[in-house]
């Protein structure tokens, strides 16, 4: 039977002895029930506004931003809680108009991340820190916070960004599953999904990924390939991604695809001669010496002697070594310890140094990259190179020209608001970060010159040991030769060119020439063959 709903409603209203046992009845008062009997909580009377937000309330409603974000400090250091959360949001708001927008983010990042989900702000400012994050490339600030929201909070012109910065952050951070499930959130019409994608990729290919698995990455590279322009003015973003793609196949063993993928890399491209080197690799890997050192010629070019590339000097005296061409390789072993000695003491120098000074190092590497001037820690020249193509340095670089823009212009906002507590916190902060950006980024330069140090130290004593064994090959080829007029018989073997249609054959003879570079064919004798012959 229905029960009308007044009846009803007048049901829920009951004596409190009936739901409280061993009261006394002149105690009784009516509680409110919902429908299953249980007491309804009365809603939380707000404490009253303090005078001090009144009043930045009003400064804001003025656009005096400065005064306004004094009482808002105010409010967050010193009031209730209870209005922490909406003072932070209008303080956020007043940084960036004040143009202190690294400050603003920062604000804007502990709003999400204290915010309830029911906060009437959020909306408004997540349209504002991102937007702002954007204009200044710094989505990284806010990522932290982003992650405490739920995704639902980001409307969907937002997500691109957002969420990407949120992956990225979960990847940075090694938590692979929730990187994983934020950047496939990313829409895929928006500029970040083709990125969104690449990282994905990589997540399968982390060293400290327990769930590693290369051939997981080809789907999330190739899309993100065929996402990106490729006939963009700047397409460095899809070199990467192809590059990246490449190196994969290369790690699965499948080096056919990984050598289409290295040689799409444009001449133009600051990754060209990296990706000839790699791609010399596969050629190594499947047996086609030919091939490797063709790719090699272009490497070792003198255009290319101020660039760090001691593994690919090392490939090609091994490869001389597999086609018993030991003269050659003694000379190129020579010439490599010659240069690679006083290198790795230059680098011993450094490394030395910056362990004291990351900073040092993190400048000093900085300034080359964007001026090509000396400050700081000194390094060889070829082993700046390295860096070339490292964007989060210039990225990081930026981000601490603008802090310190950004505490110049703290100088310069009178009214009173110098003398705040609430400059000294910000001028604080944002020191600190500035702190632990060069601190990061240096540690990370110097790990990295740290590694390559001890990889040069490793190739110098393995050159040691080939020297020998060159030694005792080129005995053994002496007696061949001695025996059946080898070296002669070399010497006069014809070559037959493999020349395809619409090109012409010149015999190289020492000279280099610059729009030659990655066109040489190296049709070599294996003096091995003629050896058991």
């Amino acid at each position: 039977m229905r029960i009308p709903s007044l009846l009803l409603a007048l049901g829920l209203l009951v004596p409190a002895v009936a739901v409280a046992q061993g009261t006394d009845d002149d105690s009784t008062e009516e509680v409110e029930l919902d429908e299953d009997g249980n007491p309804i909580e009365a809603e939380e009377v707000p404490p009253e506004i303090p005078r001090v937000l009144k009043r930045a309330k009003k400064e804001f409603k003025k656009k005096k931003w400065a005064l306004a974000s004094i009482g808002f400090f105010s409010t967050i250091t010193k009031e209730d809680a209870y209005f922490t959360s909406e003072s932070r949001f209008f303080l956020a708001y007043c940084l960036d108009q004040m143009g202190l927008p690294y400050s603003a983010l920062e604000e804007y990042n502990r709003f999400f991340e204290g915010a309830d989900p029911q906060d009437p702000n959020i909306a408004e400012a997540v349209k504002a820190a991102v937007g702002l994050a954007r204009r200044l490339d710094a989505g990284f600030i806010i990522a932290p916070g982003l992650s405490r929201l739920d995704t639902s909070a980001v409307s969907e012109g937002l997500r691109g960004p957002a969420m990407f910065w949120v992956g990225s952050w979960h990847l940075e951070n090694e938590n692979f599953t929730a990187s994983k499930a934020y950047l496939s959130l990313v829409p895929k019409d928006t500029q970040f999904y083709a990125r969104a994608r690449m990282l994905e990729g990589i997540l399968y290919i982390h060293p400290k990924n327990a769930q590693r698995n290369p051939a997981l990455a080809i789907a999330p590279l190739a899309g993100a390939l065929a996402a990106a322009d490729r006939d963009a003015e700047d397409n460095t973003e899809w070199q990467v991604i192809n590059l990246n793609l490449a190196r994969t196949y290369y790690a699965m063993g499948n080096f056919e695809r990984a050598i289409e993928h290295f040689e799409k890399i444009p001449r133009s491209s600051a990754l060209w001669h990296e990706s000839l080197y790699e791609a010399s690799w596969s050629y190594f890997r499947l047996g086609r010496l030919s091939g490797a050192l063709s790719h090699l010629q272009t490497v070792d070019s003198p255009f290319y002697d101020g660039t760090y590339h001691p593994d690919a000097t090392l490939l090609r005296i091994l490869l001389f070594y597999y086609l018993c061409k030991y003269i050659d390789g003694q000379t190129m072993l020579n010439d490599f310890t010659d240069i690679h000695y006083p290198m790795a003491k230059e680098m011993e120098a450094a490394v030395k140094e910056a362990r004291n000074d990351p900073t040092g190092l993190f400048k000093s590497i900085y300034a080359w990259r964007t001026s090509r001037t000396e400050d700081g820690i000194k390094l060889p020249g070829p082993i700046k190179q390295i860096f070339e193509s490292d964007q989060d340095l210039v990225r990081v670089g930026d981000y601490l020209l603008g802090i310190d823009k950004e505490l110049n212009r703290t100088e310069e906002i009178g009214t009173g608001w110098e003398k705040s507590k609430l400059r000294k916190d910000l001028e604080a902060a944002l020191k600190k970060r500035r702190k632990e950006a060069t601190d990061t980024k240096g540690a990370a330069a110097l790990a990295k010159v740290e590694n390559l140090l001890t990889s040069l130290q490793g190739h110098l004593g393995n050159a040691e040991l080939y020297k020998v064994e060159m030694i005792t090959a080129e005995k053994n080829l002496y007696d061949a030769a001695y025996q059946g007029r080898l070296l002669d018989k070399i010497s006069k073997r014809a070559i037959d060119p493999d020349v395809p249609n619409g090109y012409r054959y010149w015999a190289f003879e020492g000279e280099y020439w610059i729009d030659e570079l990655g066109w040489y064919e190296i049709n070599t004798v294996n003096e091995c063959l003629e050896v058991q012959r």
